[in-house]
């Protein structure tokens, strides 16, 4: 597994290091610190390699800093200048990520659903799974739940789920969970893919939640959960990625770390 890992030194970032540290054996691990970029006029007076070096001067004591939680990694450190969400972005496909995993807080979707952050930049950018980890960090065995409907969004996220279950460590457990007003409105969306973890021979739970989608999903995360995974299509522009999106008022809304699965 390729893992890109943005950092910036803040306790955000500690945050997802400290996670993919106590998950990851064997793993290509790179941690990227993205400086802003240098505006045109200040790179011709400067030149060209003064300010990389600068780059690289204040990367590595971002790094520096962050030490003490990357002694358990064997990881590489990259520093680029650029736009933080469109350079993290465009690093992970250079690498050919397999996950990208960054430290961010939730905010209600009544105060916009982190609009402007840098993990909203990546998210809606990226058609690569992104692993938001939130200030508590889960520690040992994760009670893992799945968000499903009826669309293949869903049953990509539990292929990503089958073909990693190595990533969450020994004793994670894993549910499905769809909202649904009838018992047969919900066996349509859980089935395609509790038979996906059966035939992978993954025991799987199963629960059903009423009442709105998001709302009742994060409530029961809340209580239940270490981690939620959701499947979600890739997005064009911005705002479209955003607003309405019950996928995105979850991303949001959640306290526990949230996997976003992208599919075409």
């Amino acid at each position: 597994m390729r893992i890109l890992l943005p950092v910036d030194g803040s306790d955000h970032s500690r945050h997802a290091i400290r996670f993919v540290a106590d998950r990851v054996e064997h793993a290509t691990v790179e941690l990227l610190n993205v400086q802003h970029k240098v505006p045109e006029a200040i790179i011709d007076l400067l030149g060209l390699e003064s300010v990389r070096n600068a780059y690289q001067e204040e990367g590595q004591k971002v790094f520096d800093s962050l030490k003490d939680v990357t002694e358990a990694l064997d990881a590489k450190g990259v520093v680029l200048g650029g736009e933080l969400g469109p350079t993290i972005v465009q690093e992970a496909d250079r690498m050919d990520a397999d996950l990208i995993v960054m430290g961010s807080h939730g905010r209600s979707a009544v105060s916009g659903l982190f609009l402007g952050s840098v993990s909203a930049q990546v998210l809606s950018r990226t058609e690569r799974p992104l692993l938001l980890i939130r200030d508590t960090v889960p520690t040992g065995p994760l009670r893992v739940g799945l968000c499903v409907d009826k669309s293949d969004y869903a049953r990509a996220a539990g292929e990503l789920l089958v073909n990693n279950q190595e990533f969450f460590g020994e004793g994670t457990t894993f549910e499905v969970i769809n909202v649904a007003d009838t018992e047969e409105a919900w066996h349509e969306a859980a089935e395609p893919v509790l038979t996906l973890f059966a035939e992978a021979g993954i025991p799987c739970g199963e629960t059903h939640l009423k009442g709105h989608v998001g709302d009742a999903i994060c409530e029961y995360a809340a209580e239940h959960l270490d981690l939620l995974v959701i499947g979600s299509h890739g997005y064009d522009n911005f705002r479209s990625a955003f607003l309405g999106s019950t996928a995105m008022r979850i991303v949001a809304g959640s306290g526990v770390p949230v996997l976003i699965s992208k599919a075409h």
